[in-house]
């Protein structure tokens, strides 16, 4: 479905007329009436006064599988992934499961995440944009962020903006630790 079809089908969802949206967005209703039948395509700018105008983000109509509004994944249906881990078989890595995929414009990820005992994974000071936060499950996590090192048991959070320098890992030496890994989209992964 093309960017015009899109906005068509959102417009009609709203019970709007190519008049009313027009008032709303300040895009005429002859330009809307082309953008839907693709005979040409928004301008970036009428775009996001389109988007606006319909309660949507802007990505919502650029998306290139379109997405629904709710995304659904079950437990039985993550995928494990193994990152940061020694040798071919990632021994030692942290076990990583998607707790969120995609819907339109996503700007929030949640990853469950297992680290072993001397798990390397995200030990290294790093930081990009956006804002992250850390819920344990189990065991102990060392997070560091900016000046701030503070060591998180069962049940604790943190909540930093990630262009601070920041890592985490397992505090402990003879246990693994979980702990559930939000983070809003950066721009570095």
């Amino acid at each position: 479905m093309n960017v015009g079809e899109r906005i068509k089908r959102v417009r009609r969802e709203k019970g709007l007329t190519l008049k009313a949206l027009e008032s709303l967005a300040g895009v005429s209703a002859a330009h809307l009436s082309e953008i839907e039948r693709g005979v040409t395509s928004p301008t970036l700018g009428s775009l996001v006064r389109i988007a606006r105008a319909l309660a949507k983000s802007t990505a919502y109509f650029l998306e290139e599988n379109e997405l629904g509004d709710v995304s659904l994944v079950s437990a039985k249906d993550r995928v494990r992934e193994v990152a940061g881990g020694k040798g071919s078989q990632r021994r030692g890595g942290a076990g990583i499961e998607r707790l969120t995929i995609g819907i339109p414009g996503g700007r929030l990820h949640a990853r469950r995440v297992e680290l072993p005992v001397d798990c390397a994974y995200r030990n290294d000071l790093h930081s990009h944009s956006g804002f992250e936060a850390i819920v344990v499950l189990r065991g102990r996590v060392t997070a560091r962020a900016g000046d701030s090192s503070v060591e998180l048991g069962e049940g604790d959070a943190i909540h930093f903006d990630a262009s601070l320098p920041h890592a985490y890992a397992n505090a402990s030496r003879s246990e693994p630790a979980v702990l559930v890994w939000i983070a809003t989209r950066r721009d570095v992964e």
